[in-house]
C-alpha cells in the first residue's frame, strides 16, 4: 500500500483509492476514518482502482464489516440499545453494523444473540434481504 492522503472529498464520499493511495476525507471523525481506511484498504489488497461494479463494492462493504466486527467482538453486545449507540459502543458506523448483520449466517446470528432483539433495524434489514433472495 502506498499513502493515505487526508483531504477535501466531493460531499458524501469518505474515501478512494487509486490502487496505491488512500484518500480519506478531511471532515471524518475517528470512527468513520477507520471504518473508511479499512474499506478503501481491502481495495488495495484486491488490485482495485477508483471505479468498481456494484457487486464488487458490496464484496468490499461486508468484508470491511467482517473484519470491523469478528463475531466475538459483537456477541453480547447488540441486546440493547438502539442502532446508533450499539454502533457507538463497537467503535464502528452504522452502516458497517447494519453490514455486519447482512453478512451473519442464521448460526452467527444466534451465537452473537442477535435474534434476541427483533426491533434491531440491522436485523429488520437482514430479514428483508432474506425474504427478497
Amino acid at each position: 500500500m502506498g499513502k493515505v492522503i487526508i483531504t477535501k472529498l466531493p460531499e458524501g464520499v469518505h474515501g478512494y483509492t487509486d490502487g496505491t493511495d488512500i484518500y480519506l476525507h478531511e471532515s471524518l471523525n475517528a470512527v468513520q476514518m477507520l471504518c473508511a481506511l479499512t474499506h478503501e484498504a481491502i481495495h488495495v489488497e484486491r488490485g482495485q482502482g477508483t471505479r468498481q461494479l456494484e457487486s464488487e463494492e458490496m464484496a468490499v462493504r461486508y468484508e470491511t464489516a467482517r473484519r470491523l466486527l469478528p463475531l466475538d467482538r459483537i456477541a453480547g453486545v447488540c441486546k440493547s440499545g438502539t442502532l446508533s449507540e450499539t454502533a457507538k459502543a463497537l467503535g464502528v458506523t452504522k452502516r458497517v453494523l447494519m453490514d455486519r448483520a447482512a453478512t451473519l449466517t442464521d448460526s452467527q446470528a444466534s451465537e452473537a444473540g442477535c435474534f434476541e432483539c427483533q426491533k434491531c433495524p440491522a436485523i429488520q434489514m437482514r430479514a428483508a434481504m432474506m425474504i427478497a433472495a
